[in-house]
């Protein structure tokens, strides 16, 4: 950028002017999506991915809330659910097979907004399980267990 000449101001803000206008039309990503979840019948939520650009670069996680204390919350969640692929749910649940493991994480992750009350799981892709998600249409959660006012979050990570 050329320096500040008083008797031509133009020559000066013009470049300046040109940069800013370039800086604010860059449309910035953000790096957590929420993932919207649909309730079925028989405990099974649907979540359908549209980018599958998300499959091979985020991070999943779920932050679950229901009305039970915390540590007891995290304990049961995961042994009382099955996060799988659409098409492959109902034959875990049927043969009582091992889905994706939920791995409990200690804090909110920091890109997610914080919300009192809830647990946070990330989806465990480096099981061999992950591998049915490579060809579908999205994951596919069901919880067996009927917990108090269970609200469940769905997000994706970018890295």
């Amino acid at each position: 950028m050329p320096s500040y000449n008083h008797d031509s101001p133009s020559h000066s803000f013009q470049p300046l002017i040109r940069s800013l206008r370039q800086s604010l039309s860059v449309v910035l990503e953000p790096r957590a999506v929420s993932i919207q979840l649909d309730k079925r019948k028989y405990g099974l939520m649907v979540a359908p991915i549209h980018d599958p650009q998300l499959m091979e670069s985020a991070e999943f996680i779920i932050a679950v809330k229901a009305r039970m204390p915390l540590d007891e919350l995290r304990r049961l969640f995961t042994q009382q659910t099955k996060v799988a692929s659409v098409e492959k749910i109902r034959e875990l649940i049927s043969l009582q097979l091992p889905g994706i493991p939920l791995t409990p994480l200690p804090v909110a992750p920091r890109q997610l907004p914080y919300h009192a009350g809830y647990t946070y799981y990330q989806l465990d892709k480096t099981s061999a399980a992950w591998a049915m998600l490579t060809h579908s249409s999205g994951f596919a959660f069901h919880v067996a267990a009927a917990f108090d006012d269970l609200e469940l979050q769905f997000w994706a990570i970018r890295s």
